[in-house]
């Protein structure tokens, strides 16, 4: 459903994001096995360009700053879009 989901997104060009989250529940390898396993999924489905994606955690706050920084301009750009 995740898929499906993007693709919606993507034929409508919204922009969207992908986030991982809870990374401290999982050791760093396999963290990156399974974005390496859904960017595959991704492509194999004809993405020719994986969406943004982040890893975060609530409880150690990473990757925090990296989704409030891809908040923001995706709000500069809509404002921007908005006012022509």
């Amino acid at each position: 459903s995740d898929l499906e989901f993007m693709e919606w997104l993507g034929t409508r060009q919204i922009p969207f994001a992908i986030i991982f989250t809870k990374s401290d529940k999982l050791k760093p390898a396999i963290i990156e096995e399974n974005v390496a396993l859904y960017i595959k999924v991704l492509q194999e489905a004809g993405w020719a360009e994986v969406p943004p994606y982040f890893i975060t955690s609530a409880v150690t706050r990473t990757g925090r700053e990296e989704v409030l920084e891809y908040i923001g301009n995706i709000n500069t750009e809509f404002a921007k879009f908005k006012n022509t």
